[in-house]
């Protein structure tokens, strides 16, 4: 049997890409776009359900829907093509994102819409959908919570002159797990910083602390990990 060399295939891309043969039908494309949306809207609503972040942006989680079909026209564009694939891989050599991710499981469900447009632009569909269902199941146990290791930062004022041990032991002895953070000192207060675990979401021991006038403020806050998220 005769061997295939690299000029036998960049010849065959040519006369497939000139005589104007159409890999996929009207259908075939109407089809796999659909899939893709579907499925974009899938990601779009897992997305939202497991998002943990400050601020939710809508913008981003409709730019995974887009990306899915994107990706799906440009594989179907390039498929069965040597010359398109070469062409379209110089082509997305030169694009910069420089568009930063603060979170990285944002740039799971980047890649994720990624590798289900890719399987969709081959019709590939029993392999994007089994592997959605499975990356959902494995996102929703990841991301799943409990009430106990919910963490808050607490942010605490207190004067010069007050016992700071005392304090803190009485802070230590009203939460479920306190870990110290930071401490900030001038001339009038000490600022404390600790992440904590409240008992039973009950916060009261800060207004009693405050009523005996053992700190001048406090702040408490929801903490998801990141200090440049508070």
């Amino acid at each position: 049997m005769d061997q295939l060399g690299f000029t036998d295939v960049f010849t065959k891309s040519f006369v497939a890409m000139n005589s104007g043969m159409e890999r996929f039908s009207s259908l075939d494309i109407i089809i796999n776009l659909g899939v893709s949306f579907m499925l974009g809207l899938f990601i779009f609503y897992i997305y939202k359900k497991t998002f943990q972040g400050v601020l939710y942006q809508r913008s981003f989680n409709v730019s995974l829907v887009a990306i899915t079909m994107v990706i799906t026209l440009v594989i179907m564009t390039i498929s069965g093509n040597l010359i398109l694939s070469l062409g379209m891989v110089g082509a997305l050599s030169i694009v910069r994102f420089r568009t930063p991710i603060k979170d990285p499981v944002d740039l799971v469900f980047i890649f994720w819409a990624i590798a289900v447009g890719i399987a969709n632009g081959v019709s590939y569909f029993n392999l994007s959908i089994i592997g959605s269902l499975v990356i959902t199941l494995v996102i929703l146990f990841m991301t799943r919570k409990e009430e106990s290791e919910h963490p808050y930062l607490l942010v605490m004022q207190i004067q010069n002159d007050a016992n700071e041990r005392e304090i803190i032991e009485e802070v230590k002895k009203s939460v479920e797990q306190f870990m110290f953070k930071s401490k900030t000192i001038n001339p009038a207060y000490s600022e404390y910083t600790a992440e904590v675990r409240l008992k039973d979401e009950n916060s009261d021991f800060i207004n009693k602390l405050y009523d005996e006038k053992l700190i001048n403020k406090a702040t408490l806050v929801s903490y998801s990990g990141d200090l440049a998220q508070v």
